[in-house]
């Protein structure tokens, strides 16, 4: 029976998943920029990319507003688009836990192409292993999931605190922390020469090193823990079927359950967050303290976001004015490695070479001008294409054959 699964039509896809999909990309692009145009050690080294009011005010709001925020809302999409498709699978007979299997691995390829010779804050490869995860859960109860969720997300914050609580408890002589903080500082320096001035075979290799330490990070932090809780929130989605229902009930009921309570406290806690990570020193114990806390006040804006989205999109004036988001969002794998293409050759030795050399304001503008320009480029696509080009070749690895990559002449683009 695998052989009646097929993609998902366009005229099938709930338009408002794309815009959170296209809104999400531009979070992400003006996160990752600190990472494309500075070395990641300024992560916990603090050190600011630029010494303008505007560079700071930049930082501030970036870290208030974006980081931790929208790796979450992309997270949570991204479970909600599984279980989406293992419920298509089984309306035809199919065997999902096979289909899926293929279809991560698939991605995992992507990932590790991405990581290795592109871009080193690859998350696609951490995607597929947190997916293959996620798939055990596919039998399990709605409810059940949210308390797995629960669970998950408690883990890190609980171990966080009481690291932080013990460095503080522990704390005497500070020259370690300082020689420490040197160290970093030095490996940051090394790490601008690299990126700005070194040959391909340097880069790649640094590159090798810098992934190998953000997977480790990543799963020191909880991070992985993280985005499988919000896999796991995205399939109780997918399985109470609340964006179906949105999309299919009255404009007037178009609304998430607290969505403006947590718009509100999530602006409120994220900011004083970033005011204190920007004001605590980074080799204070205390200093551990701040992103443990974004773990739960990141997805708590990002809650915001996503119901402030559903409220606008329930209009069609704003439904009209976001539409072009979702040409984005449909061709998101594409825009994703799009982007990494583009920042490398801007900042990397064999492009403009201009690593560790742009402050963070001129780097919030370059993203809006490649996120703009990804609009225009994917709904040109769009008007000829069914996929992207990366969801072309993911689709036909994934059911093994060839994909029809142009439109169907009844059913045209309206992008």
């Amino acid at each position: 029976m695998e052989q009646a699964i097929t993609p998902t039509p366009a005229r099938e896809r709930i338009d408002l998943l794309d815009i959170l999909r296209g809104f999400a990309l531009l979070g992400i692009l003006i996160v990752n920029m600190g990472i494309f145009s500075f070395p990641f050690i300024a992560q916990f080294t603090r050190t600011p990319r630029g010494d303008s009011v505007l560079d700071h005010a930049t930082e501030f709001l970036i870290m208030a507003l974006a980081t931790g925020k929208f790796y979450p809302l992309f997270s949570f999409l991204f479970g909600l688009g599984m279980w989406m498709q293992i419920e298509r699978i089984q309306a035809v007979g199919g065997s999902p836990g096979r289909f899926m299997v293929r279809r991560l691995l698939v991605l995992m390829g992507f990932g590790l192409i991405h990581s290795l010779l592109i871009w080193n804050g690859d998350v696609l490869f951490v995607y597929a292993l947190v997916g293959l995860v996620a798939l055990l859960f596919r039998k399990v109860q709605p409810r059940t999931l949210l308390i797995w969720a629960g669970i998950l997300v408690a883990i890190p914050v609980i171990f966080g605190t009481g690291f932080v609580a013990l460095g503080t408890l522990l704390a005497g002589d500070m020259s370690g922390a300082a020689e420490g903080m040197a160290m970093l500082r030095d490996l940051e320096q090394r790490t601008i020469e690299i990126y700005a001035r070194g040959s391909w075979g340097e880069i790649f290799v640094w590159r090798i090193i810098e992934w190998l330490l953000f997977l480790f990070f990543l799963f020191l932090n909880g991070g992985v823990l993280q985005i499988l809780a919000l896999f796991l929130i995205g399939m109780y989605f997918g399985k109470r079927q609340i964006f179906r229902n949105l999309n299919e009930g009255p404009a007037s009921e178009r609304r998430l359950p607290a969505g403006g309570v947590c718009l509100v406290v999530g602006l409120i806690a994220n900011l004083v967050l970033a005011w204190q990570i920007q004001v605590t020193d980074p080799s204070s114990p205390l200093a551990g303290l701040w992103p443990v806390l974004i773990l739960v006040a990141g997805p708590i804006l990002s809650y915001g976001y996503l119901a402030l989205f559903v409220a606008l999109t329930s209009t069609a004036a704003w439904r009209r004015r976001l539409q072009p988001l979702a040409a984005v969002g449909r061709m998101a794998l594409s825009n994703y490695i799009l982007q990494s293409i583009i920042c490398t050759l801007i900042f990397y030795s064999y492009g403009l070479g201009l690593f560790g050399q742009v402050g963070a304001f001129a780097g919030l503008l370059i993203s809006i001008v490649i996120w703009v320009g990804q609009i225009g480029i994917s709904r040109l696509w769009l008007r000829h294409f069914q996929y992207g080009p990366l969801e072309w070749v993911w689709r036909s690895l994934t059911y093994g054959k060839t994909q029809r990559i142009t439109l169907e002449a009844s059913h045209p683009s309206t992008l």
